[in-house]
This record gives C-alpha cells, sequence and structure tokens, in this order.
C-alpha cells in the first residue's frame, strides 16, 4: 500500500515538474528527483545507476540549452552578441518582474533594447533580433516538455 501511495506522490512531483517546465522553470529536476527515488524504492534494479547517470546528463543538457536556444534564435534574425546577452537578462528579469508575461515579453524587450543600445543598430534591425529570441524561446520550450515527457514515459514503462 505504501508503494503505491509513493508512486502516485512521485508521480505528482514529475507531472509538477512538467508543468514547471512549460512555465520556462528547471521543472526537469523534479522529474530527475522523482525518477531518481523509483530507481531507489526498487533497489536500482529496475532503474540502474547508469540509466539514472544517463538521465542526469539529459538533464543537465535541456537545462543549458535552454538560454542557448534563445539566444541562438537571436542571432539567427540578426542579433549580435549584445542581443543574446539582452535576450537572456531580459528573460530572466522578465520571468522575475512580470511572471508568465514576463517571460515571453523580457526576452524581446531584452535583445531589442541591447540591440538597440549597445550594437547601435535601428529599432527595425534590434526588433527582429528581439523576435528571433522570443522564437527560441518557444523552440527551447518545446524542446524540454519533449525531452521531459520522454523521460516520464520512460520510467513510467519500465516501472508498470
Amino acid at each position: 500500500m505504501f508503494d503505491i501511495l509513493a508512486y502516485i506522490l512521485l508521480g505528482i512531483f514529475a507531472l509538477a515538474g512538467l508543468v514547471l517546465t512549460v512555465l520556462s522553470f528547471p521543472g526537469v529536476w523534479l522529474i530527475y528527483i522523482s525518477t531518481f527515488l523509483v530507481a531507489w524504492m526498487g533497489g536500482f534494479e529496475l532503474i540502474s545507476p547508469m540509466v539514472l547517470l544517463v538521465i542526469f546528463f539529459i538533464c543537465l543538457m535541456s537545462t543549458l540549452v535552454d538560454n542557448i536556444i534563445m539566444a541562438m534564435g537571436a542571432q539567427k534574425l540578426g542579433g549580435t552578441g549584445w542581443g543574446m546577452t539582452g535576450a537572456i537578462i531580459g528573460g530572466i528579469v522578465g520571468l522575475a518582474v512580470g511572471n508568465i508575461v514576463g517571460m515571453f515579453v523580457g526576452p524581446v524587450m531584452g535583445a531589442t533594447a541591447f540591440e538597440l543600445l549597445f550594437a547601435h543598430k535601428d529599432f527595425k534591425q534590434s526588433f527582429k533580433a528581439g523576435i528571433g529570441s522570443f522564437i527560441g524561446l518557444l523552440v527551447s520550450i518545446v524542446l524540454k516538455i519533449g525531452i521531459n515527457v520522454g523521460i516520464i514515459v520512460y520510467v513510467v514503462s519500465i516501472i508498470t
């Protein structure tokens, strides 16, 4: 009975991690902790330490790729290093100040502002870099959701 309750609770944690990922928080780590606890509960027989290590590195890459893809989106549409820096800072500040809306608006504003102020580009070019950062943010969220769903499906398929 305790095992079933624990699996249900860990499943809820994993789903909460998925929701956090949609909100651009590092929910993958909540999913990893849930996976680790499932492995521990099974005596590391169903999910081996080597599998946990592979999943750990996948989670690490998922976390790092978020800002990189957002910055690359700004660069792809003509942004410079300043625009990429502005997109990252704008995303962090936007999330802190404006919650969910700020998470999406912040990178656009940050990339646009940095391109205007530091790269001395006109507004049209600067805004284009800002839109690129927004597209990069959306791509990174979709990628992270795919990774997280993959981890959850893998773990569920092993324990059932």
